[in-house]
Formats: structure tokens, sequence, C-alpha cells
């Protein structure tokens, strides 16, 4: 909630009216209404599982764009972590066999304490395996896209979590 990037001014080169000059009660209202649920929600869900004895990984799904202040990403998507690289490398080691894929490796963004909150408080502070994926928006926006992209993960994510 500290972090620059909680409530942007901007985003890439487009102003964001919304957050401009929003003030702590604002920012406060906004973390009890969708961050503070949102996470309280996985933490009780981690919980359910592990006192369950069920295996548990954290993946968090993001997308970028693939173009960025007038640069052309070439990454159809990246595989970010932050302190362990053991499920991400995995899963990014299946990607790249996929064959025709470019994939990230902490590219084109990285997970990190200072900028991020579901990897290091779900997933590390509990010791649990975890990986970050984003995807190419272009590449997911369509149903073709996103039924594609979502076998490849069904199919990969438990083979990537099967050799830890």
């Amino acid at each position: 909630l500290d972090a620059e990037t909680s409530i942007p001014d901007i985003s890439e080169q487009t102003p964001i009216p919304g957050n401009a000059g929003v003030d702590d009660a604002s920012k406060a209202a906004r973390a009890g209404e969708i961050f503070w649920p949102y996470h309280e929600r996985i933490e009780a869900e981690l919980d359910r599982r592990q006192q369950a004895d069920r295996p548990v990984a954290v993946i968090s799904l993001h997308s970028f764009t693939p173009v960025y202040k007038g640069a052309k990403r070439p990454w159809h998507a990246g595989v970010l972590y932050n302190r362990d690289a053991r499920f991400a490398h995995r899963l990014m080691t299946l990607l790249n066999a996929e064959g025709g894929l470019f994939v990230g490796d902490n590219a084109p963004y990285f997970v990190s304490d200072a900028s991020d909150y579901t990897i290091p408080v779900h997933a590390e502070r509990r010791g649990l395996h975890h990986v970050l994926v984003e995807i190419r928006q272009d590449l997911i926006g369509d149903e073709a896209g996103q039924r594609a992209w979502a076998l490849r993960l069904a199919r990969l994510l438990p083979l990537a979590y099967g050799g830890l």
C-alpha cells in the first residue's frame, strides 16, 4: 500500500484522474473496500488448504501491454519470482520447451518486497512454492488466446510443481 505504484497518478503516459490527489482517507477507504478483503480471502483459502493437508502453491497471473512507452515488448510471457526461483525456473523451462515462445526471466517486471504483496506475504512468508506469470495482452485478447494460455498453464503448472 505504500508503494508509489499502488495508486498511480499516471499509467504509462495516460493520466488517471480518479487517482490524482487522492487523500489518505480515500486511500484507506480503497484499501478497506478492495485490498484487504482480497488478501484476507487469499489468506483464508491458503489456511483452509494447509489445514486440510492439501498441496499448496501460490500462482499469481497478470498481463502486460505489448508496447510500453513506445517500446515494443518482445516477450510472450514473463515468469517472475523474488527470493525462491525454483518453481519459476521449472515453469520457464517448460514454457521454453513449448517452442515459439520468448519467455522473460523476471521480465518485463520483477517481484520485490517494496512493490509486491501476494508473493512476499502469501507465499514466501508461508514457505510456499510460488510463481507470478505475466502474459502479453495481445495473446489473450480473445477467447481463442485465453483458452490456449489457460490450457497451456493447466498442463504445465502441475508439471512444474510436481518436480519440486
